[in-house]
């Protein structure tokens, strides 16, 4: 992907480019409205509609690009007496997920969110539960195992939220996976 992203940047550049020399020239005198009036009736509407779309989704993927960017490089910092620490919030996302995975056994799948707050870490927790365990006592147990491990592990002090939402429970007969959830809804 990281490919394709820079291949946007560089068609989006390169059309920034032309748009930006045809205005000079427009506005310079060098091309007039005439002999833009007789280029534009060369020139087929349902190709030019054809370039504009494509460039419009080129244009929506490179957004999406940036903001995944930007979700995967976001962090949260706290002074050490040696120096600043940055911690990066998919880094925390991953350790409480093999974390959870590895000391719960009641746990089927897990997905985390976390989001840093000006009152702390905001945690969200969607699992998929095996359906054999006490529901109310396994979310408090991967509660209480994510904020132990925020605080004595990973040193970060302020947690605001540690939610679970439990998305689906699982039997073990058959062993197959349950088909794809629907979105996680984030408040």
């Amino acid at each position: 992907m990281r490919i394709f992203s820079r291949m946007l940047a560089w068609i989006y550049s390169i059309t920034s480019l032309a748009v930006a020399f045809f205005c000079l020239a427009l506005s310079s005198g060098r091309l007039s409205v005439e002999q833009m009036e007789l280029y534009l009736r060369d020139v087929n509407p349902v190709t030019m509609g054809i370039i504009g779309a494509v460039l419009v989704i080129l244009g929506m993927l490179w957004v999406v690009f940036i903001l995944e960017y930007l979700h995967k490089s976001r962090s949260i910092s706290f002074d050490n007496p040696g120096g600043e620490v940055k911690l990066a919030l998919s880094a925390i996302e991953d350790f409480i997920i093999k974390r959870v995975l590895a000391q719960i056994k009641a746990v089927r799948r897990i997905k985390t969110k976390a989001f840093a707050t000006s009152r702390g870490l905001k945690l969200i927790n969607r699992v998929v539960l095996w359906s054999d365990n006490d529901i109310p006592s396994t979310c408090a147990e991967i509660q209480d195992l994510i904020k132990k491990y925020l605080q004595d592990i990973l040193g970060v002090e302020r947690t605001s939220v540690i939610k679970v939402n439990v998305a689906a429970l699982s039997t073990h007969v058959g062993e197959e996976e349950p088909k794809e959830e629907e979105p996680i809804v984030y408040e």
